[in-house]
């Protein structure tokens, strides 16, 4: 059985941008452990190549959410030291 929010309706149907965030929301510990693994050993630049190059896609796909991004760094400014907020801060203003 389907959840509530897979069924469409005239109103209200999911746009292709928020079906493809609730698949990739589904993600494992063994998605978080490759993706550690794949970027562990990347020096800055190579970071921000990976990321420069996700956003491109993202951008070019229509589906790069500044504000869900935004949101996402405010949720974990408790957990982060200042340096390292107003750092993620500076880079996600530099994707607009």
């Amino acid at each position: 059985m389907g959840r509530l929010s897979d069924f469409k309706t005239h109103e209200h149907s999911q746009t292709e941008n928020e079906q493809n965030r609730g698949e990739k929301d589904n993600i494992t510990e063994k998605d978080v452990i490759e993706k550690y693994n794949f970027y562990k050993d990347m020096s800055s630049a190579e970071l921000n190549g990976e990321l420069l190059k996700e956003v491109t896609k993202q951008k070019q796909a229509g589906t790069f959410d500044y504000t869900r991004l935004e949101s996402m760094i405010e949720s974990l400014r408790g957990s982060l030291s200042e340096e390292n907020y107003q750092n993620m801060k500076r880079i996600l203003e530099s994707l607009k």
